[in-house]
């Protein structure tokens, strides 16, 4: 695994700066958001990705997906369904694999592409 351009593994990262990368992530993602809301697209992208970037990173699966969920919201929103759609499945493809289809995620995410799928 590499992070900020340094080999390490899991254990490699101290306590702090796990909990420091944590906040940092949930403070990218919902700025990120809260710019989507907004209409600044250009923020709301930058924001999602580095805070997706920095999860990949540290194998935050969990983080991921919801990540991902954000990013087909945010492609939903400008309505790039078609993406919306790839960001959604890959987000879904990992609730699964990791936590199986009772997790709140998967719901959500069913709704979310639901959404995309039933002309209204």
């Amino acid at each position: 695994m590499q992070y900020n351009g340094r080999k390490t593994d899991k254990e490699g990262i101290s306590s702090k700066t796990l909990k420091y990368l944590l906040k940092l992530i949930g403070n990218l993602s919902r700025t990120g958001m809260e710019a989507g809301n907004n209409g600044d697209f250009d923020t709301a992208f930058l924001n999602i990705t580095e805070a997706l970037d920095h999860t990949r990173a540290l194998d935050k699966k969990c983080l991921e997906a919801k990540l991902l969920n954000n990013l087909g919201i945010l492609y939903t929103m400008q309505g790039a369904w078609d993406t919306a759609l790839l960001n959604y499945d890959e987000s879904l493809d990992i609730v699964v694999k990791y936590y199986g289809n009772t997790n709140f995620l998967y719901r959500t995410l069913q709704k979310n592409i639901q959404y995309l799928l039933i002309p209204m």
